[in-house]
């Protein structure tokens, strides 16, 4: 389904910081069948039928990670909302060439993720289709100190969400809108896990992925796991880029059609 545009407080977009860009591109090519092309400020897109569905971009760390960003209308005033919650600036406010402007940020328990004030680009252009981002949600071990700070930054409030017995969660909710997911940080994460932003990517195949997965040079975490809604499965990209993929339900998928 073509996007047009984002309403404010809702994640928009998602880039990929690869220690090894190269790699990168050619293992998501040959996953979802994506092309790149360069942005006017010199950092690549992911196209799908030359639609953009997300970024790619070096790491300054070399450490490879997906990071979601986060409409707003003023990037510069969610700056000072985050300092005042109690997160870090990583990237202060910027131009991203004609696109917009973005910053780079952690909140107060230290998972990344950044603010995204359109220009001519609003952020991915494709969603709800095999290929696409559907779905980004916050990881963190302590949901009330993530409530308070989001809640201040975006405005978001947080309500309980479908939990089982081992998964505990959450939802983001905006301007009565469900936005995103807060899932708790618990003991089936390896030790040192740190609180995190996760990409979800919708397919169509999610034992095809787990097998392709390997052959491409990256690795499965875990799966296929029933996470209510389909069949989901933790994959590993070559550079070190996680990242969750769902094969949705079929009476589901005819919802989002």
């Amino acid at each position: 389904m073509r996007v047009r545009g984002y309403a404010p407080a809702t994640p928009c977009w998602a880039v990929l910081t690869s220690g090894d860009t190269a790699a990168a591109a050619a293992f998501y090519r040959d996953l979802f069948g994506w092309t790149t092309t360069e942005a006017d400020d010199g950092t690549t897109l992911f196209l799908l039928r030359d639609l953009a569905v997300a970024g790619l971009a070096p790491s300054p760390s070399g450490q490879s990670a997906w990071l979601t960003y986060i409409s707003t209308e003023d990037v510069d005033a969610t700056a000072g909302l985050v300092v005042e919650a109690g997160g870090t600036v990583l990237q202060p406010p910027a131009e991203a060439g004609t696109r917009g402007r973005a910053a780079l940020f952690t909140d107060s328990a230290g998972a990344a993720f950044g603010a995204w004030q359109r220009g001519r680009f609003a952020g991915a252009q494709v969603q709800d289709e095999p290929g696409t981002v559907c779905w980004s949600e916050t990881v963190t071990r302590d949901v009330p100190t993530a409530a308070a700070f989001y809640g201040k930054v975006f405005g978001w409030t947080e309500r309980d969400g479908t939990s089982d017995a081992i998964h505990e969660y959450h939802d983001w909710v905006s301007a009565n809108r469900v936005v995103g997911g807060v899932s708790l940080l618990g003991d089936e994460y390896p030790p040192g896990t740190p609180p995190h932003w996760r990409t979800i990517l919708l397919i169509d195949d999610c034992a095809g992925f787990m097998a392709r997965t390997p052959e491409l040079g990256g690795s499965v975490l875990a799966g296929p796991i029933d996470a209510g809604i389909g069949h989901a499965a933790y994959l590993v990209d070559p550079t070190g880029g996680s990242f969750l993929v769902i094969e949705m339900l079929p009476e589901l998928r005819a919802l989002m059609a």
